[in-house]
């Protein structure tokens, strides 16, 4: 392992670079008067409604600045990000939907488990998942765009969390792969927990966190390749939005299933 100074350095940047990511989006999603400014400004080129607008720029910037920090942190730590150790195989792909089914599987037991507990409210509090800002955001698109905007936040998420902060703890500075997976999907959790809004939805997210950042992180230590955790990513939130969200959360609502 290299020294306990360049290890604290490492997860002092990744740390803040997590924590700016999410309130950023928070921020300009609730505060940020610039942001406004510029949806008007977009308005003028577009027949689509100030939501819309809003939510498609959002969700740029949102993978901008997600793909920014884990540019920095590549760099600054001497990562090749599109260098994986094991060339992408095609027996890589059975993994990968083993790898989504998994997610989406132990994100449904968790949440399930979550609302059996007494005092917690249920299923019927699920319904709280619709008011955090980025669902509801999503949920403001087009019925076409918002499987595609929802994916690509999870994908650039696996990028920054298993594909940059997990593999510079295990490649450059030898943490242990189980360790790593910790502590990327901790910093995951953070990231996501500076959206919501209730101690209800903070349990809920952790769940789904807990359901990707342990099986994404396997599958990168298993392949050696950042894809099939992608992969894995993407297709756990199209799974959800299939059934008319990118939560679990707001799935019940037809389905009567807990998740994410």
């Amino acid at each position: 392992m290299h020294s306990v100074r360049t290890l604290a350095v490492f997860l002092a940047g990744a740390t803040a670079a997590s924590l700016l990511w999410g309130r950023a989006l928070w921020y300009l999603a609730e505060r940020s008067a610039a942001l406004r400014r510029v949806v008007f400004f977009l308005m003028g080129f577009t027949r689509r409604p100030m939501a819309q607008v809003k939510s498609m720029l959002l969700g740029a910037i949102y993978c901008g600045l997600g793909l920014l920090a884990a540019g920095l942190l590549a760099v600054g730590f001497g990562l090749q990000v599109f260098q994986w150790n094991t060339p992408l195989r095609p027996s890589y792909l059975g993994l990968a939907i083993l790898g989504a089914a998994g997610e989406i599987s132990l994100t449904n037991l968790l949440v399930d488990l979550v609302c059996r507990i007494p005092g917690v409210g249920g299923q019927q509090r699920l319904a709280e998942m619709n008011d955090i800002p980025w669902i509801k955001g999503v949920r403001e698109l087009p019925a076409g765009l918002a499987p595609l905007a929802a994916a690509l936040g999870g994908v650039t998420e696996e990028l920054f969390f298993r594909g940059v902060v997990q593999r510079i703890l295990t490649d450059r500075l030898l943490v242990p792969a189980l360790v790593a997976i910790l502590i990327a999907g901790i910093l995951f959790y953070f990231e996501q927990l500076l959206q919501v809004q209730t101690a209800f939805q903070a349990v809920v997210i952790g769940c789904s966190c807990v359901a990707i950042s342990l099986i994404g992180g396997l599958l990168v230590v298993l392949t050696g390749s950042i894809g099939p955790a992608v992969f894995a990513h993407a297709s756990f939130v199209l799974f959800f939005m299939a059934q008319g969200s990118e939560t679990p959360a707001l799935r019940h609502k037809t389905t009567g299933l807990a998740s994410r």
